[in-house]
């Protein structure tokens, strides 16, 4: 079905002032949701997340993953990025500024929950807080970007599914 020129033109605005020309995808990878298991242990569960850019990201950029699933919010210093052989804490992404995540670069969230997940369906929910990560840098020189909210506020990215272990 074609489109008219005023759907069209809502989806422009949309990449246009909605940032979403930014995103490759939903973060949240499919089938990935996985127990973590030592031996007959589970430690918790694993899913993949998909870059949140066409060019990658810094991940200091990212100020803030919020988690719940089946509606229980998950702490963050229950959490883990997994990037690149490395694992970092959520609570402690703003301070690695050297490390880049690649556009096509595979990322994991780690979460520490005794038992893990029961086998079926569960509903995630996830929230990831993005600075933009271009364009003006903090410290001196804000006059002229005062009002400028891309670089003082951060991004909100949402996503969520139903998937199964």
């Amino acid at each position: 079905m074609e489109k008219t020129l005023d759907e069209r033109m809502a989806i422009v605005k949309d990449i246009i002032f909605g940032r979403a020309d930014m995103l490759m995808t939903k973060p949240l990878k499919e089938g990935s949701l996985k127990n973590k298991c030592i031996g007959d242990c589970c430690t918790g569960y694993t899913f993949e997340i998909d870059n949140l850019s066409y060019r990658g990201v810094w991940v200091s950029t990212l100020e803030g993953i919020r988690l719940k699933v089946d509606g229980e919010e998950v702490p963050q210093e229950n959490m883990m990025v997994c990037l690149k052989g490395m694992k970092f804490s959520i609570c402690d992404l703003e301070g690695h500024t050297e490390v880049f995540w690649g556009a096509h670069d595979p990322c994991m969230i780690s979460v520490n929950k005794v038992g893990g997940l029961s086998k079926g369906e569960h509903k995630v929910e996830i929230e990831i807080l993005k600075r933009a990560d271009f364009g003006h840098s903090y410290g001196e020189g804000e006059e002229g970007y005062e009002n400028a909210s891309e670089f003082h506020q951060p991004q909100v990215i949402k996503d969520e599914g139903v998937y199964t272990i």
